[in-house]
């Protein structure tokens, strides 16, 4: 007997009422505070392990990665707005510019500067 085609797959409305029941109750777990201190915690020791590999500095975003870096470990701040760069994005604030970094980046050969992205899908 041949496997069943894609097409010939039929699925109760039971079936896809629970489907999204689970997908809904996945997404709730995702974004509970239990797992996004954990992201945050396991994302700040990436954070160190790269600034520790590449033995720079470490610069934290303040619009939203601040809280990722020790402030003990932190060389300085940036500021950027997830739009800097974009293609037609005219409006543009000179405190984005970063030059207070141009010393610091300079003096250490480059930094690391940790710019938290969102990327719910």
């Amino acid at each position: 007997m041949p496997p069943p085609r894609l097409d010939e797959l039929i699925f109760p409305e039971q079936a896809n009422h629970n489907f999204s029941r689970i997908l809904g109750d996945l997404k709730r777990s995702n974004l509970s505070i239990t797992n996004r201190l954990t992201s945050i915690c396991h994302d700040a020791a990436f954070v160190d392990e790269v600034a520790d590999a590449l033995k720079l500095p470490l610069v934290a975003n303040e619009r939203c990665g601040s809280w990722y870096i020790d402030p003990v470990r932190k060389a300085g701040s940036a500021y950027f707005k997830s739009t800097d760069g974009h293609t037609g994005q005219w409006k543009f604030s000179t405190r984005r510019l970063n030059l207070h970094l141009l010393g610091l980046i300079g003096e250490h050969d480059g930094c690391v500067c940790f710019i938290y992205l969102d990327l719910q899908l």
